[in-house]
């Protein structure tokens, strides 16, 4: 039997209404001169190829500036996919687009139905007005969470917890935050590492309850719908005690949601410096064979955001020669890193933090272009390994 759901945090108040939709986000596709094949549609909204990041620079100050101008500069330039957190620079990235969505919002630079927000929530943040030092951080942390009943210290793994009040409790920070009545999808963060610390057992029943939650959030209208956002859960072998079986994951969410559930979204990290997910087959199917995640993905329905694909900017000067050979229409090493990776089979968006507004032209300049053929990131696959093997 299902436990009860937690009760609803108080709900934040002026929040813009609305939700993205199948036609709003068609209707910004449309209009938006990108090249179509920037656009695709793997459950129920049209996801551009390339979304904003939130996740590097210092809290506050003038990375709030610029993230607010790289939002809007995005915008102008065919993505309106941006992915955040409650973690991002403690909090104030989210902050920081609300008040960039607000105004594009106010200006008519888009309707709320054509914005994609994605947020993630599962480790643990202080507010930034009270964690001016270390330990005013974590006396902030202590305060919020424990004295007021919402953790247990034992439910907390490596800064991490993924109980149902926790989590209620970090969308309605993340809605207050972007001041959104609804967050389109909603992430759990690196679930691997409670894998790690309960067991299989009692994180498969930790799970579960999580996903109640955010199926409850889903029905309150907070969320849109919900996933998870991994970092090397899916990139390790079967053997690891790391490694998360995407059947297992889906059979959660059917016992906790039945067909309709709402777990649509799977963010990991791919690109040239981390291709497990395209080549490690480590996922066990129905059907007794293995395969690589990106492959188990196909056909589910499942929004893919690939993470990391520039390596944090240290790919930048060490693309090899091959690949920017197989792309001559990528007009820079970052444009050829970034077109491996949206032309792969099966990811529906690369995330690139983005908070320079010269990244963000030069990035979206994909917009325009076509996917590569996805015969091709798997051929690049095969020449690093010959490459690798002949100097071995």
């Amino acid at each position: 039997m299902s436990s009860p759901a937690p009760p609803a945090p108080e709900d934040p108040e002026g929040l813009a209404p609305g939700r993205a939709t199948t036609t709003g986000t068609r209707r910004y596709a449309d209009r938006c001169g990108a090249h179509a094949d920037h656009f695709s549609r793997p459950d129920e909204l049209w996801l551009p190829s390339v979304g904003l990041g939130t996740l590097r620079g210092d809290p506050g100050g003038v990375d709030d500036l610029l993230y607010r101008s790289a939002f809007a500069e995005a915008l102008e330039r065919g993505s309106n996919l941006v992915d955040t957190a409650l973690s991002d620079r403690l909090q104030t990235s989210e902050r920081a687009l609300g008040h960039a969505i607000a105004r594009a919002l106010r200006e008519g630079r888009i309707a709320r139905d054509e914005l994609i927000v994605v947020g993630k929530g599962g480790a643990l943040t202080p507010d930034p007005d009270r964690a001016r030092s270390h330990t005013a951080a974590q006396r902030d942390l202590y305060a919020s969470y424990v004295e007021t009943g919402l953790l247990d210290p034992h439910d907390v793994h490596r800064g991490h917890a993924m109980t149902p009040a926790f989590l209620l409790d970090q969308i309605r920070r993340s809605r207050r935050n972007l001041g959104l009545a609804t967050i389109d999808y909603y992430l759990l963060q690196e679930p691997e590492i409670h894998l790690r610390a309960l067991g299989p057992d009692d994180f498969h029943a930790a799970l579960r309850r999580a996903f109640e939650a955010l199926e409850e959030a889903v029905a309150r209208g907070w969320i849109g719908a919900y996933g998870l956002a991994t970092w090397d859960g899916f990139l390790v072998p079967d053997s690891d005690r790391s490694h998360l079986s995407i059947v297992d994951l889906f059979e959660a969410a059917l016992d906790v949601g039945s067909a309709d559930h709402h777990l649509r979204a799977l963010q990991l990290p791919y690109g040239l410096a981390m291709g497990e997910g395209a080549v490690l087959e480590s996922q066990l199917g129905p059907d007794g064979h293995s395969r690589a995640i990106l492959d188990s993905l196909r056909d589910t329905g499942t929004v893919v955001l690939a993470s990391a694909p520039l390596y944090a900017g240290r790919l930048i000067g060490r693309v090899p020669r091959f690949v920017r050979e197989a792309f001559p229409e990528a007009p820079s090493e970052a444009t050829a890193a970034l077109q491996f990776v949206r032309s792969t089979t099966n990811v529906t968006a690369a995330i690139v933090g983005m908070r320079d507004l010269a990244h963000v032209e030069e990035n979206l300049r994909l917009a325009r272009l076509p996917r590569a053929d996805p015969r091709i990131p798997a051929r690049l696959f095969s020449e690093a390994g010959r490459a690798a093997a002949s100097h071995a």
